[in-house]
């Protein structure tokens, strides 16, 4: 049977309706099908390729599916089986992850690890993020969680190390979060891949950033003014 049978029977009997009744705890019921089917037969990765939502529940076997691809795929299921409308919610900045959430795929730990340790498993470095919100509530097939809010995923957000005006250079492969004692920084690793994802990133400590960064990056990244503030010289 295709995909969207099966999802209909992977957990709990789904009725397909045509209003929706107890559509609150059949949305719930229906989303731990989805994503209980989804680990079972279902990759991750962070670029979309040629596969569509609807080629991954009309098919069978294993797929491949971006963060958007997996949202609509629930989006469609929750539309054409319990006739509930779920609206798209986009996350368009960087953030970390908050510690817990789970990709789908098992196989896939995230793309951002301590310092010189090779293993990427502190959670996901995201520019971008798209789950769906259905009667209030924030579904999130990607990382296997429901939300009460629409910033549910956020760790913290991270932004660019740049000089002090608008027209300062940055250094793109820097970012940082927190402020004073609570600095710290997330490092681009060139040329670097992970199961899933096509960039990694390391947290950085403040009294280690001269040492991964050259010179002129390093002079960009003091006059910074949350750098600055934090006593980097």
């Amino acid at each position: 049977m295709a995909a969207k049978t099966d999802i209909l029977t992977f957990k709990h009997d789904i009725p397909a309706l045509k209003t929706p009744t107890n559509g609150g705890a059949l949305v719930d019921k229906l989303f731990e099908n989805f994503i209980g089917y989804a680990g079972v037969h279902w990759k991750y990765a962070a670029q979309q390729g040629a596969q569509t939502a609807e080629d991954a529940l009309d098919g069978t076997g294993t797929k491949t599916l971006a963060c958007a691809t997996i949202r609509k795929a629930l989006q469609i299921m929750l539309r054409d089986t319990l006739n509930v409308p779920a609206t798209n919610t986009d996350i368009n900045e960087y953030f970390v992850t908050r510690p817990g959430l789970k990709c789908f795929d098992p196989t896939v730990t995230g793309n951002l690890g301590n310092r010189g340790r090779g293993v990427f498993d502190l959670g996901c470095h995201f520019s971008t993020h798209y789950f769906l919100n259905c009667n209030g509530k924030f579904y999130d097939p990607c990382l296997t969680s429901v939300y009460a809010t629409a910033d549910g995923p956020i760790m913290y957000k991270t932004f660019v190390v740049k000089g002090p005006l608008p027209a300062s250079p940055s250094v793109p492969s820097l970012r940082k979060a927190g402020t004073a004692t609570s600095l710290v920084f997330f490092c681009l690793i060139p040329g670097r891949a992970v199961q899933g994802f096509g960039s990694v990133w390391e947290v950085v400590k403040p009294s280690e950033l001269k040492s991964v960064l050259s010179a002129n990056d390093y002079k960009i990244a003091i006059t910074d003014p949350v750098v600055k503030a934090a006593g980097l010289k």
